[in-house]
């Protein structure tokens, strides 16, 4: 996954130099929590992966919605906003399902860390191939723009 910048056209555009780096910080910071977790993800290690999985989509989210108004991201409200972004800027289609996991993603990663319950293989798999698709997509979207 390649996410190419044209840094002199982001800073004649009106970003500031901090828009401009978290341009660059976030889908990489992404990129790699999600290459982790197919690490852990291939040595069995079911809850680990989905967390990081969680966090490359909570990376992503931040990327495509920006910063709260004040303060933190609270996690389901940040879901929650990653899917009303989507939809209101087209990125790209969310599935009825894909919807669904993202707004239980906040409360399985919690119960994956905290909890002494094992994710299943399956429903890993399941969040794996959400995650991907939205790097996939969100990086089609960008790359298409600075095209332009």
């Amino acid at each position: 996954m390649r996410i190419v910048y044209d840094t002199q056209k982001l800073k004649i555009s009106g970003y500031t130099d901090l828009e401009v780096m978290q341009m660059f910080t976030y889908p990489l910071k992404a990129r790699k929590q999600f290459e982790a977790g197919k690490i852990l993800f291939e040595k069995g290690y079911y809850n680990d992966a989905l967390s990081r999985f969680y966090y490359a989509l909570r990376s992503i989210a931040i990327f495509v919605v920006g910063a709260p108004k004040k303060g933190k991201w609270k996690h389901p409200a940040l879901m929650k906003m990653f899917t009303i972004e989507v939809d209101r800027r087209g990125l790209f289609e969310l599935s009825r399902e894909e919807r669904h996991l993202i707004k239980r993603f906040p409360n399985e990663r919690e119960k994956a860390d905290y909890d002494l319950v094992e994710v299943s293989r399956d429903r890993v798999e399941r969040y794996i191939q959400l995650v991907e698709r939205i790097l996939r997509e969100v990086t089609t979207h960008v790359e298409g723009n600075n095209q332009n």
